[in-house]
């Protein structure tokens, strides 16, 4: 099971509806009426979300759209705006697992044969490997850093979790646009 269903702000707003309607149900003395504003409100701005994501990613060609990332955490934001997770450094769901030479290796040989330009690496990890990856292939791949398993620094573009999923994609859409 894939655990990011937070790349999808679509699977978000349904969780904020889950989550209100069990708070209502569940917890004794509970303003229903504000949960259910509140809910409300947060649910519009994933559906703006949405919508604005998938404007930022429209203009990247079919051939672009695959994706190497640190590790695989973006399967849910694939599904959703067309997107192929092409490899991860770290094979397997989380960044406790080990890579190897030869998984490198191999990365290295799809990213030069499809002409990836971009791997994207994790903001709140070491992006060594990553950078060791685009060396493999020349350096002609861009290392660019997405806000995957938490929010940013309250400073940063990736303070919230709409600011984090809007920069992942402004990020995601600049690197393949071309």
């Amino acid at each position: 099971m894939d655990p990011h269903f937070f790349t999808d702000p679509a699977r978000m707003a349904a969780a904020v509806d889950g989550i209100a309607a069990f708070l209502i149900a569940n917890v004794a003395g509970i303003d229903a009426d504000i949960v259910t504003e509140a809910a409300e409100a947060y649910h519009e701005e994933l559906e703006a979300l949405d919508a604005e994501v998938a404007a930022l990613v429209a203009g990247i060609p079919a051939e672009n759209r695959v994706l190497i990332t640190n590790h695989e955490v973006f399967g849910y934001f694939a599904d959703r705006y067309g997107f192929e997770v092409a490899g991860a450094i770290i094979p397997g769901g989380t960044t406790l697992d080990g890579t190897s030479a030869g998984d490198l290796a191999e990365l290295a040989e799809l990213i030069t044969n499809e002409g990836v330009p971009a791997i994207f690496s994790d903001a709140s990890a070491s992006d060594q490997l990553a950078q060791t990856l685009a060396g493999e292939v020349g350096g002609v791949v861009q290392v660019v850093e997405l806000f995957t398993e938490s929010l940013g620094d309250n400073d940063s573009e990736g303070a919230t979790y709409i600011d984090m999923v809007r920069t992942n994609a402004t990020r995601i859409a600049e690197a393949l646009a071309s």
